[in-house]
């Protein structure tokens, strides 16, 4: 519309938002058109009153029907632009789905088979693999080193994808694009886990690497295709090597848990983790954790009050399991 027949929207809209329906706006401007011009009392020929009432409405109906079949053919074009996408998107995630069956297939042919052997066979395969074992230590440590910390705390394996924070974790498992949240089947014990497909065979069922609390987990399932599975840990102050018993783990050694975390913490919780994360890394590069260095201070201040005592020869075991390392 062009700016002239604009120009008195705002007190139009005004009185539409008093009014509230289509049927007192009209019987306000009537009643206006009745009381304050001769409309009604200066016209003689009803029809004549009729027919210019009609003209103002047959000019509009007309406009108001053409905006309303370009809004018609504008969102028949949207939908069928949204129906492409759809079609498009769900053969690109079927097309994903096969493909990653398809790996994990292959993975599985591949994991190694167990054969039965002679006890003379299997001290020979001990023997070498021993042999292999130290001469690969070195390199193997190096190498390990050298590797970043898994992404999210977590891991992948061929059925799902899964991070972890101290408290909780997530598990994202696949399943086929287009599946409904009724056809999902999903329980959550203190330590088991089931989750599958009405009528197919589980995808997850086994113990998982620790106790949980059930009545805190839940699950949701995500574009139609992933469901996420959200699990609160009974011991909040653990790190998981996995999520189910069997499946590949992870060095928890190399977590290192984000600051903005940490500061959501309170103050007795964080320095406990925060010496929890100091412990794990002096054990991974062979040093003495905290509680050793304390106790070894404690051992240097006794020396210093007792100079006339020889530790020369002393053997400490400060104990822990750390690296130890101090020098007497």
């Amino acid at each position: 519309m062009s700016g002239e027949d604009e120009r008195f929207d705002g007190i139009l809209l005004n009185i539409a938002q008093q009014a509230g329906n289509i049927d007192t706006i009209l019987d306000t401007f009537f009643g206006f058109m009745q009381r304050k011009t001769d409309f009604f009392t200066g016209c003689r020929d009803e029809k004549q009153a009729e027919e210019m009432v009609l003209k103002f409405y047959r000019k509009h109906w007309k406009i108001g029907q053409k905006r309303r079949q370009e809004q018609l053919e504008r969102n028949r074009v949207a939908d069928e632009e949204r129906k492409k996408k759809a079609e498009a998107q769900k053969k690109k995630d079927e097309e994903e789905y096969l493909k990653r069956q398809e790996e994990a297939k292959k993975l599985k042919e591949q994991e190694p088979k167990i054969e039965e052997v002679t006890e003379e066979e299997a001290d020979k395969i001990k023997a070498e693999k021993k042999k292999d074992g130290e001469e690969d230590k070195e390199e193997e440590e190096e190498k390990d080193s050298k590797e970043p910390p898994p992404p999210g705390n977590g891991g992948t394996t061929d059925k799902y994808t899964w991070t972890q924070t101290l408290s909780a974790l997530e598990v994202f498992v696949h399943v086929p694009p287009g599946v409904k949240a009724k056809q999902i089947v999903c329980d959550i014990g203190s330590d088991t886990l089931k989750l599958g497909l009405k009528g197919e065979p589980l995808i997850l069922n086994g113990k998982l690497h620790a106790k949980v609390k059930p009545d805190d987990c839940m699950w949701t399932l995500v574009d139609n295709k992933i469901v996420q599975i959200t699990i609160e840990k009974f011991d909040g102050m653990k790190w998981w090597t996995c999520v189910m018993e069997g499946d590949a783990g992870i060095d928890t050694k190399k977590i290192v848990p984000e600051n903005s975390k940490l500061s959501d913490l309170d103050g007795e919780t964080r320095m406990t983790v925060e010496k929890m994360m100091y412990d794990q890394r002096q054990k991974a590069l062979g040093k003495p954790t905290s509680d050793q260095e304390k106790q070894h201070e404690l051992l240097e201040k006794f020396k210093a009050a007792h100079p006339e005592m020889d530790f020369s020869k002393a053997k400490i075991n400060y104990g822990g399991g750390g690296g130890g390392g101090f020098p007497m």
